[in-house]
């Protein structure tokens, strides 16, 4: 598997490439602004069972490094779970739940629920909004219909919408999100999340834009022109649609908001490839953690 440049896999592995170096990890980002017993409150501990748990001096409550995260739980090894984290960060097209479960020896669901809990890590913390200048579109993923002009409304197809981020001519960060028709509605809430109100955003002539003038001052629309107006932001949309078929043959609506998450999370740290895999383990060791039933019922 091609691996994006950054840390190497033989970098990565000297650093977490035993079960002790990865338990002492979790120890210094888990209790790194000190040991707070989650049953009674007491900030004094003991050593517990294992070497890396704190007993609470006052209720006796063990805990473990991997207690309350994502990796609670992981029955293929601490050390893999790492890996196999740095897999789904840093592989060019992607890490999909069959080739995992070859790799590391272990059941589809079981490496389709990790991959799942690692994705739940991806999701944007929203404190970053896109600013300068910003294009907006929407395109969809289904079902191959009949071409057609302008938007669909076939329920075979599931509809996102797409801003990104432009600096010096070269694309910069961006967002997704799933939405249920074209309506300005559906349009709104990836502007109010994700794009700074003095932003110069860009867009089609489509008419459910308009309205977010009110909000977006420095908003102007122009023809798509069959997408030749928004050459860049089309190439975007195409290398999304490339990459989630190379890991998953089939995406449903629940299920998508997800690998938007993955794909967007790895897109906008491109300049931070050294350090991708190990923030995002920091972002699941503090997460809170989750079983396959909920993920299994889109509970998150």
């Amino acid at each position: 598997m091609k691996v994006a440049k950054g840390i190497t896999r033989k970098a990565f592995k000297e650093k977490f490439g035993t079960k002790e170096q990865c338990l002492n990890y979790l120890v210094q980002k888990k209790w790194s602004f000190g040991f707070i017993c989650r049953r009674c409150k007491n900030d004094r501990f003991s050593v517990g069972k294992k070497a890396q748990n704190r007993r609470c001096t006052k209720c006796g409550y063990d805990e473990s490094p991997t207690s309350n995260t994502l990796f609670h739980k992981v029955k293929f090894g601490i050390e893999n779970a790492f890996e196999m984290t740095f897999d789904i960060a840093t592989s060019k097209k992607g890490a999909s739940s069959i080739w995992l479960a070859e790799k590391y020896g272990v059941k589809q669901n079981t490496a389709w629920f990790f991959r799942h809990k690692v994705q739940l890590a991806m999701k944007s913390s929203e404190n970053f909004p896109l600013e300068n200048e910003v294009h907006v579109d929407e395109f969809e993923i289904g079902t191959p219909q009949k071409r057609e002009q302008g938007r669909s409304k076939s329920e075979k197809k599931i509809r996102v919408i797409i801003a990104v981020e432009y600096r010096n001519g070269t694309v910069g960060r961006g967002y997704a999100k799933v939405i249920d028709d074209y309506s300005c509605k559906s349009l709104k809430p990836i502007f109010e999340v994700h794009i700074k109100q003095d932003a110069k955003v860009l867009t089609d002539g489509w008419s459910g834009y308009k309205p977010l003038l009110k909000n977006y001052p420095n908003l102007k629309q122009r023809l798509s022109n069959k997408g030749e107006n928004f050459t860049m932001l089309h190439l975007q949309i195409r290398n999304f649609k490339n990459w989630l078929r190379g890991v998953h043959s089939y995406c449903s609506k629940t299920n998508l908001y997800k690998y938007i998450d993955e794909y967007f999370y790895r897109l906008n740290r491109l300049k931070f490839r050294d350090s991708m895999s190990c923030k995002l383990i920091d972002r699941m060791c503090v997460h809170q953690p989750t079983n396959y039933k909920s993920v299994i019922h889109n509970v998150t």
